[in-house]
């Protein structure tokens, strides 16, 4: 009988150890998934004169581009935000009318669903504030890409 309690109670401790380590596994996973992104959302953006390669690329990068759908390899909607020379046109046409953030697609996807196309980025939580009213006031200021 103690031969039986002694391999019944190692059984009992391998499972323990295995079950503590796939909780520790699947939480450090759910954790990385929570935000993919490495800019904090509490950047303080100018009122203007917004730089695309300072301010607007690396949201484009951190909430567009690195999830595979506005990458350059296959963008989503032929709508391309990796790069640093954008065209801002898809399937859908122009996403960026430069001075014109409200009839811009791109800015009126950050804040709702458009013309049955659903909020960007999809799939996951709303922009903050800050991010889009500084990608709203980049796009009123002409969206110019060289600074």
């Amino acid at each position: 009988m103690k031969k039986y309690m002694k391999f019944f109670f190692s059984d009992i401790k391998f499972f323990f150890i295995l079950f503590l380590f796939s909780i520790s596994m699947s939480s450090a996973i759910l954790l990385q998934c929570q935000k993919n992104t490495t800019e904090p959302d509490n950047i303080v953006y100018p009122d203007a004169n917004l730089s695309f390669l300072q301010h607007i690329h690396p949201i484009f990068m951190d909430h567009c581009a690195f999830s595979g759908c506005h990458e350059s390899a296959s963008p989503a909607g032929d709508l391309d935000l990796e790069t640093l020379s954008p065209t801002f046109t898809g399937v859908h046409g122009p996403a960026v009318i430069p001075f014109n953030a409200q009839q811009s697609l791109l800015y009126r996807l950050l804040l709702s669903d458009y013309l049955g196309i659903p909020r960007m980025p999809k799939g996951r939580a709303q922009l903050a504030d800050n991010k889009i009213r500084a990608i709203g006031t980049w796009i009123d200021e002409g969206a110019i890409i060289n600074k």
